[in-house]
């Protein structure tokens, strides 16, 4: 029995449909931790959403999505 893995694949979408591929840094981390991680770079990842879209073209796909609106 062969066992293979899946790589992971993290994209950030931010409210302007404007993504970014993000490495990811360690298969061990969840994607909160990712998130994390990138949010440093990315001040808007601190409120967006994960949405978890699994297998899409042999890669496991998670976007960081976040969401632009206006105050008031």
């Amino acid at each position: 029995m062969e066992v293979a893995s899946i790589t992971r694949k993290y994209i950030y979408q931010n409210g302007n449909n404007n993504t970014i591929e993000l490495d990811d840094i360690d298969d061990g981390m969840t994607h909160e931790q990712v998130m994390d991680h990138y949010s440093h770079l990315y001040a808007d990842l601190t409120n967006a959403n994960i949405m978890d879209r699994g297998i899409v073209n042999g890669f496991h796909e998670i976007h960081f999505k976040t969401l632009a609106g206006t105050k008031g």
